[in-house]
């Protein structure tokens, strides 16, 4: 098992048992872990699927603390960086496309927490603007 999933899985006991800082700590040296190795195999669907999920675990962990504006800063970063992705022409299309799926999973618990936590008329009418977006975007594959 690597390391950043022993992190993950630490995490998530210490989660369990509601000890906030232990949790924290280990979700964000996955999360540092998780970065260098994606960063070097960005084409990987498994670290990206890690990547993002560690960053979903820390906006949760924030969330249940009462930190609303933190965990949804958490749900933003990796949601950013897969818009920036899928509209990157520098790119293999295999990463785009892994970029505008990620969107959809990024995408989802920001409308989510966004509705349980009252964001405004405005960031909620934009999200749910670019889920629509998002649901009509089909790759073509050749």
């Amino acid at each position: 098992m690597e390391v950043w999933q022993l992190l993950l899985q630490k995490g998530n006991f210490h989660f369990n048992y509601e000890n906030w800082y232990e949790a924290e700590e280990c979700y964000q040296q996955a999360l540092e872990c998780l970065e260098q190795f994606w960063l070097a195999d960005m084409e990987n669907s498994t670290l990206l699927l890690a990547w993002i999920g560690s960053f979903h675990n820390l906006a949760v962990l924030y969330e249940v603390q009462g930190k609303a504006q933190l965990a949804f800063k958490y749900l933003q970063i990796p949601h950013q960086r897969m818009m920036e992705l899928s509209r990157c022409n520098d790119i293999s299309q295999d990463l785009q496309l892994m970029a505008l799926t990620a969107i959809k999973i990024t995408l989802s618990p920001m409308l989510a927490f966004s509705k349980k936590h009252k964001a405004c008329a405005g960031c909620l009418k934009s999200l749910q603007q670019m889920e629509a977006e998002v649901s009509a975007q089909q790759p073509v594959l050749h």
